[in-house]
């Protein structure tokens, strides 16, 4: 059996809000065949089918979708997002010490999109578990709330 790239949804803990609130929300993450993150979705979504339109409206419009690469300033690592119609739906899990390795991780996620499976179902993420850092943002990135 051939494993393919997947996306899978996570619910886990949105940032603090301005009101103190910290309520949770639905944040989806590409890995590839071997479970390495790929990158992840910017917005946490209210619902599972939110979020999973979210991810079927990158694949459908994946042609339109545009790379950036920048560096972080407070650390100069490197990191990319993907930006579809002015928006930024996509982003590197991690941050890269070298340009060369932001690069080919960005186009290993941009391979992996048009074919990865969309996994139904949310897996929960807490907060103070190692596998909580999927849904932090990168250093120097916000996510943005979406309902």
């Amino acid at each position: 059996m051939v494993q393919h790239s997947r996306f899978v949804f996570l619910a886990a803990p949105m940032p603090e809000s301005k009101d103190g609130d910290e309520g949770e929300g639905i944040l989806w993450m590409l890995v590839s065949p071997n479970n390495r993150p790929l990158g992840r979705g910017t917005t946490y979504h209210a619902t599972y089918g939110a979020c999973r339109q979210s991810v079927l409206d990158l694949q459908a419009n994946y042609e339109r979708a545009k790379p950036v690469e920048t560096t972080v300033d407070l650390t100069g690592q490197w990191t990319w997002r993907i930006d579809l119609d002015g928006e930024p739906v996509a982003v590197s899990s991690r941050s890269y010490l070298r340009a060369r390795e932001c690069t080919y991780n960005l186009e290993r996620f941009l391979e992996a999109v048009p074919s990865a499976q969309v996994i139904a179902g949310t897996r929960s993420v807490r907060r103070g578990r190692r596998r909580a850092s999927v849904a932090e943002p990168p250093p120097g990135r916000e996510l943005r709330n979406a309902g």
